[in-house]
């Protein structure tokens, strides 16, 4: 939702709901199947014939025993929610509704579900929920004063392996990710010796959950320990009350003062596609990575890596030959060996390994790079997710460029998990597949490593330029930069995107001045991944790039930007799902006509949405006819990169 002066823009997401309807006559005999039959069961081909209790097994029956007799339609009508089971016998929540006057139910199941679970430290009650959520996921929907083990069994279990075997501390802040859930999880199923233990440790696929119908399901939790502001009512009285009978019993008006708690915020997802299905479950275990971040599913363009250095937070001490984390992990992987060896009837793999070899003397391991590693020389700029900063290594000199992203703000959809990087920020990983042989180009920032501690992650990178600058000071120096000057940046920042578009396969989604850095030969290099994203991950529902900047400088062209400069295209300021590139193309023409004007073409979001591009003076008709082009409001009339490329102004170096 965004204000205007004429009122409000509501932003509406469409969300993907599977139905199906299923006719039944006396004795529950299934007489009609319709809708989306193989999305809820997996299967096509069901016919009718079927006893309700094999699609709905937990469904309201009017039998002696509850498995059988006729439907009871009330009780259905009254509790809502059940569970179907698919054809590889796991359980779907779903929502069961009779079809008005008629002996038939209407069954719909959402594919995708996500919402946020208040729970209390202390006692793990849930203080606050979305009852539409909790209804579709779990069947309850007031959840609020329940404890969190009856929606996740054996929580308290889990956390307790996170804080004591993890050595994770529950601060302020801190996101204990997908992954450490599963993690834990299995080491808990190991430890107790269920029989689906060694399986569940193989190829995990979430924790455990329970519906109201008693059926078990999976998903997957990232847990932030954050602090909730809340209201207590006080007694609102004179200071000179106070003082004069600090014993009485009356308490006066009453009043509400702030206070602050510490609450742990549940995110909860479902996706069937990942709990639901036998044939997704992975063809290795991750749970062995000792990755310590927050997890999102893969995205595309995961093939293998460079290996990165085993990630170290900064509070673990170098002296140690294990950290907690590694020392779960090996716990793990010893319990899934043992247990896979007793079900093979062999020996365990680790004790024969003990007895045949001799012990390998103790080798300390390589110190992990930290921050103290560098000496920070200044501070180059400041964005939505961290800072960035030049530094010199400590021990040779050599300096490089550390942009610290700030792991409390990294919005919970851009992590990603990687074979061989672990869970990181979608941006790391984008800059790590630029930097492989055959995708990198001379006009893209390239990474050189990257670490970590339990705030940040630290992208290091080598300067450009030294000093360097980024575009917005750039035009701002040079008040009288002639077009082919204006040409040159503008052809390499293109020749960026176009590598970007057509070979890497991914979107900037953040193309601005501020973004553009040139050094002392007029070279340039594209900066800030952090709103970037592989094409296959589209059509994107949330523009992530920059909505707008303000300033107070008293600078011409600052002055011009106090209102909002925005590089957002006004297909997705209207809400529209988009795929990327023409979002690319636009900002791209908003950073041309920046750079010839001195100043940005649309004032207000209402310009850009509906207002003729403003020509304050014309340096050539094809300059200003690629502008246009690009800042067509038509995407299907809007240039493509190729095309921006071979566009007469572009071919005139």
């Amino acid at each position: 939702m965004k204000e205007k002066r004429v009122g409000l823009i509501w932003v509406l997401e469409e969300i993907h709901e599977d139905v199906a309807f299923v006719g039944i006559e006396e004795e529950g005999a299934v007489i009609k199947l319709d809708g989306a039959v193989g999305p809820i069961w997996g299967d096509e081909n069901l016919r009718p014939g079927l006893d309700i209790g094999k699609l709905i097994p937990r469904i309201s029956r009017q039998g002696f025993d509850p498995r059988t007799g006729d439907i009871d339609y009330a009780q259905v009508t009254k509790l809502k929610y059940f569970t179907c089971r698919n054809c590889d016998r796991i359980n779907i929540p779903a929502t069961i509704e009779q079809v008005r006057g008629t002996p038939e139910l209407r069954v719909s199941s959402f594919p995708h579900i996500a919402g946020i679970v208040v729970v209390s430290p202390s006692t793990l009650t849930i203080q606050s929920s979305n009852s539409v959520f909790c209804g579709a996921l779990f069947g309850h929907e007031k959840p609020d004063g329940m404890s969190i083990n009856r929606l996740v069994p054996n929580f308290n279990k889990v956390l307790r392996i996170l804080t004591d075997e993890d050595g994770i501390q529950l601060i302020d802040g801190i996101v204990i990710p997908e992954h450490s859930f599963r993690k834990a999880s299995a080491f808990l199923a190991l430890k107790e010796g269920r029989p689906d233990a060694t399986s569940g440790f193989l190829r995990p696929d979430g924790l455990p959950a329970k519906h109201r119908d008693g059926s078990e399901l999976k998903i997957d939790i990232q847990m932030r320990v954050v602090k909730s502001e809340k209201h207590r009512t006080v007694p609102e009285e004179s200071e000179a009350r106070r003082s004069h009978d600090l014993t009485s019993n009356d308490t006066g008006d009453k009043a509400t003062a702030p206070q602050t708690e510490m609450v742990y915020a549940l995110w909860i997802t479902y996706s069937r596609h990942l709990h639901a299905s036998r044939t997704n479950l992975g063809t290795a275990s991750p749970l062995l990575s000792g990755s310590a971040t927050p997890l999102h599913q893969p995205s595309p363009g995961q093939t293998p890596a460079h290996t990165p250095q085993e990630i170290q937070s900064d509070g673990d001490e170098p002296q140690k030959e294990e950290s907690a984390t590694s020392s779960l992990a090996r716990q793990i992987k010893e319990a899934a060996l043992t247990a896979a060896a007793k079900l093979t009837g062999s020996q365990p793999a680790l004790e024969t390994q003990k007895e045949q070899e001799p012990a390998a003397p103790l080798v300390k391991p390589a110190r992990k790079k930290t921050i103290d590693d560098f000496v920070i020389l200044e501070e180059m700029g400041q964005g939505a997710y961290g800072q960035v900063k030049l530094a010199r290594y400590r021990n040779t000199g050599e300096k490089c460029v550390l942009k610290y992203v700030t792991k409390r703000r990294i919005l919970v959809d851009t992590w990603t998990r990687d074979r061989r990087l672990g869970t990181v920020p979608l941006e790391i990983h984008v800059l790590d597949y630029l930097r492989r042989d055959g995708f990198k180009h001379p006009n893209i920032v390239e990474m050189e490593d990257f670490f970590e501690d339990e705030t940040n992650y630290y992208i290091e990178m080598v300067p450009h330029g030294l000093p360097g600058m980024d575009l917005f000071d750039y035009i701002e120096l040079r008040t009288n930069m002639d077009e082919q000057e204006s040409r040159s940046i503008f052809v390499q920042v293109a020749r960026a995107i176009h590598h970007l578009h057509t070979k890497a396969f991914v979107v900037h989604r953040d193309i601005k001045d501020e973004n553009v850095i040139l050094d002392g030969e007029g070279r340039i290099k594209l900066i800030d991944f952090g709103s970037a994203a592989y094409i296959k991950s589209g059509p994107f529902d949330v523009f992530v790039g920059t909505i707008g900047k303000y300033s107070n400088c008293e600078s011409k062209r600052a002055t011009e930007m106090l209102t909002l400069a925005d590089y957002a295209a006004p297909e997705v300021l209207a809400g529209k799902p988009y795929c990327g590139k023409e979002q690319d193309v636009w900002a791209l023409g908003i950073l041309l006509y920046t750079i010839i004007y001195k100043e940005n073409p649309f004032y207000s979001i209402d310009e850009i949405m509906d207002r003729d591009l403003r020509v304050p003076y014309i340096i050539s008709d094809e300059s200003i006819d690629l502008i246009r082009c690009m800042l067509n409001r038509d995407v299907s009339q809007r240039y493509d990169i190729d095309q921006v490329l071979a566009h007469p102004w572009c071919q005139g170096e």
